[in-house]
């Protein structure tokens, strides 16, 4: 006999975004599937499509600025700037930066100090 087994949450949070506007919940899956497919080099995938992540090298410092941070920084831009843009360009953002968030275990290291040996 099979256990029952729980539906994964990231399915369950579609739902809940389907549920407020199909134009959003379209946005998000196309975005967090265009941030699946451009990072998949990252994944051990082979992909010639992959975009790296900019990082920069501060002194002692390293700035690594990941995908979902890119995504982030323009939807602010475009909350303080007071643009009205169609739901499917705000759901892409958040699925981008969903996308980064929820698949790597160092998408919050953004600032990190270079040790030396």
């Amino acid at each position: 006999m099979k256990k029952f087994k729980f539906v994964k949450p990231k399915f369950l949070l579609g739902i809940a975004i389907a549920l407020i506007s199909l134009e959003l919940y379209l946005g998000v899956l196309f975005g967090y599937f265009l941030g699946k497919f451009l990072s998949a080099k990252k994944t051990g995938q082979e992909n010639k499509w992959g975009i790296k992540s900019i990082v920069l090298h501060i002194g002692r410092w390293k700035l690594h600025l990941h995908h979902w941070f890119y995504g982030l920084g323009i939807l602010t831009s475009l909350f303080f700037l007071n643009l009205s843009l169609p739901q499917f360009s705000y759901g892409f953002l958040g699925g981008l930066i969903f996308q980064g968030i929820i698949s790597y275990p160092d998408w919050y290291k953004v600032l990190v100090k270079i040790r030396k040996p």
